[in-house]
């Protein structure tokens, strides 16, 4: 017996596939998100404090802003006396070095006496003594601008002593004295002495980077985060006084101990989880409402979770390490990435999701939430009629205009001058306007990984260059003229009544590719007058116009088209009759069998496709007609989108009545423009 418990979710098994991705989602975030206490107070420095009279409620320090520190710790570092080693050494083994160059430089040399040898190391080996007594140093390259105010410490013999550089002879000084000495004395200024001078010149005052790190950052370890403290029950604020500088540092310290000190608690707990719980349910009910296409495919559900969830992930990570501004994370890859497979609507509801989830996150939710909301509607307004490539690139453009705009607007507002505007912070939506560009990449990727097709795909399948299309050009011209004639149709109308204009474009293109099989049994390719229908009885012609249909589906597939596109092969005649052969049947067979002369379907199940079958009956009959007078045309457009409807096609499409009568009225319109009546020029 079959379990009819298993019957039920085979059944339902979309929703609760769309129920079960919502909630582990959700499981994750609250998994993920830091959950503490929120301090309950919003305030801002130079606005009066809005709440009521403020007491300690403990004993905390004022913390220090980390300008403040930066400032003092930069302070530390720039009277910090490096350490270097004096390599006693190194001055025995630099003399010995060169007695035995002189020894070599005069072998040979009779005018050299053995008194003359011992001058000459005599002087050489003074002048060493000299130099190296004072010291060559090797100077870090902190202290490479020597300044008599710049100190070292000197290690010798384990023993500390301060001194300034000043004391010291760098190398090229060190060489510019023994060239400035022995210009004085005739008898030294000899080459070979010069040069054996020179080679025994090094640096025996040597930078200890190990020792002065260390020393370095126990003195920056040293420097105090805090500058006083509150006892418990000390008055903060009062209620309506103007939050100074000094109150805001006090509002901040207790700010940051009640959040980072208040430990875990159950009710926090409740409150992220009533938080994350009511918003995927908001977004889960809003696509269940209203977007029936992705709630009944879990892969579409899966691409839009992943990007929420990676976005989250990452603001997370930013916002407990502290390494980084949250600022520079490009939000606004997540609604164009989106728009590009499943339109504005999801974009911008994603895009809030993914804000309002990461503004239970980060430090200053109202300012992120209102900058993120800026960027990403400018995102998605800037990209809705995305044509070209360059049109990205100006697009992320705007967008980083609108951060800085946005951001600095908000930053004006807290602050009582200019000077306190901190210019640097707008760095991080440069860091942002270059990921952002990452978003073209990353809708390719997308579309493969999920076989989904974009707007961008889409755009290079309306090349009219496409192999398909020129194969269809070339065996059937007329055919070929027709889809351009019906594509730019479809989308001046759902220009005006809303959809996307784009796909039907491209899916009018390509819905009559079958086609390209025996296109001279079609009428817009006849020539010279040979009908080859009259060779043949109806069931057949019928059988051979019907065919086009699965026949272009099995090309498209061949030539690896996307599904959408093929949806739009699929349902453009719906399972409307081939009335012609029909009806010229009917005269001589009453028992005609009427499924034999109707098309395969599915019906249009969209609003896009719902058009394109207007459109393409519409165009075909308009190109037909001898007499092309307006009120003929009415009557045509009329007497098709009537039948389609008495013939219960749009049945399933989003399309409704009033969609219905202005793609009526449009068309007339254009149909009356392109077959208007031309003015007779004389001869």
């Amino acid at each position: 017996m079959q379990n009819p418990f298993k019957g039920v979710i085979y059944k339902n098994r979309n929703d609760f596939i769309r129920y079960l991705l919502l909630g582990l989602s959700a499981l994750f975030v609250l998994l993920i998100i830091p959950q503490k206490a929120r301090f309950k107070y919003e305030y801002e420095q130079g606005k009066p404090w809005m709440h009521e009279d403020l007491t300690a409620p403990f004993t905390f320090a004022i913390q220090k802003s980390q300008a403040e520190i930066t400032s003092e710790q930069n302070e530390v570092t720039d009277n910090f006396k490096s350490y270097y080693d004096r390599d006693a050494k190194l001055e025995n083994d630099e003399k010995n070095k060169f007695i035995a160059n002189i020894s070599e430089a005069i072998k040979g040399d009779s005018t050299i006496t053995n008194n003359l040898k011992t001058f000459y190391i005599s002087q050489g080996v003074g002048i060493l003594g000299y130099l190296y007594h004072k010291g060559i140093i090797n100077m870090d390259s902190a202290k490479k601008a020597k300044s008599i105010n710049t100190f070292v410490t000197e290690i010798t013999k384990n023993t500390g002593k301060d001194k300034n550089v000043a004391d010291y002879f760098t190398p090229g000084e060190a060489r510019n004295f023994v060239a400035d000495t022995l210009k004085k004395d005739s008898l030294l200024n000899r080459p070979w002495f010069v040069k054996s001078l020179l080679t025994s010149l090094s640096e025996n005052v040597i930078y200890d980077q190990t020792l002065s790190d260390k020393k370095l950052n126990e003195l920056l370890s040293s420097v105090s985060v805090t500058k006083g403290i509150v006892r418990q029950g000390e008055k903060i604020i009062s209620h309506g006084s103007i939050i100074s500088p000094e109150r805001y540092a006090v509002l901040e310290s207790l700010k940051n101990e009640y959040e980072n000190n208040s430990g875990k608690s159950y009710t926090v707990f409740i409150g992220y989880f009533l938080l994350i719980g009511a918003l995927f349910l908001l977004f889960g009910l809003n696509i269940e409402l209203f977007h029936k296409d992705i709630s009944g495919s879990p892969r579409s559900l899966v691409l839009i979770l992943i990007n929420i969830l990676f976005f989250t992930a990452i603001t997370t990570y930013l916002t407990t390490q502290g390494v980084y501004d949250v600022y520079m994370i490009p939000y606004c890859i997540v609604p164009i990435v989106l728009m590009s497979f499943f339109g504005i609507r999801i974009a911008i509801l994603t895009h809030l999701l993914l804000i309002f989830l990461c503004g239970l996150i980060v430090r200053n939710p109202y300012e992120f939430v209102l900058v993120q909301s800026f960027a990403g509607v400018t995102a998605v307004l800037a990209l809705s009629r995305l044509r070209y490539i360059s049109q990205f690139f100006i697009s992320a453009f705007f967008i980083l205009l609108v951060y800085c705009v946005v951001y600095t607007g908000i930053s004006l507002i807290k602050i009582n001058s200019i000077n306190e505007f901190d210019w640097r912070s707008l760095q991080w939506f440069g860091a942002n306007f270059v990921l952002t560009l990452l978003a073209y990449p990353l809708v390719y990727v997308n579309e493969k990984i999920f076989g989904f097709v974009s707007d961008i795909s889409l755009i290079e399948l309306s090349d009219v260059n496409n192999k398909l299309l020129k194969e269809l050009f070339q065996r059937a011209p007329g055919t070929f003229q027709h889809s351009l004639q019906v594509s730019n149709l479809v989308e001046a109308v759902l220009d005006q009544i809303g959809g996307n204009a784009l796909l039907a474009r491209v899916g009018a293109l390509y819905h009559d590719i079958g086609k390209i099989y025996q296109p001279e049994y079609f009428i817009e390719n006849m020539r010279g007058g040979v009908n080859p229908h009259s060779e043949i009885n109806d069931p057949e012609s019928a059988e051979i116009i019907i065919s086009h249909v699965t026949l272009g589906i099995q090309l498209a597939r061949e030539s690896k088209l996307p599904k959408r596109l093929i949806d739009f092969i699929r349902t453009h005649h719906g399972t409307t009759r081939v009335e012609y052969f029909y009806k010229n049947y009917l005269r001589d067979h009453s028992d005609a069998n009427e499924m034999d002369f109707r098309y395969p379907g599915p019906k249009p199940a969209s609003k896009e496709m719902a058009v394109l079958m207007i459109v393409d009956s519409v165009e075909a009959a308009t190109r037909s007609l001898h007499n092309h007078d307006d009120s003929i045309i009415d009557s045509m457009v009329d007497k098709i989108i009537d039948s389609k409807i008495d013939d219960h096609q749009f049945d399933h499409a989003p399309i409704t009545i009033r969609e219905i009568n202005m793609v009526r009225r449009l068309l007339k319109k254009l149909m009356k423009s392109i077959y208007h009546v031309r003015v007779q020029y004389p001869q």
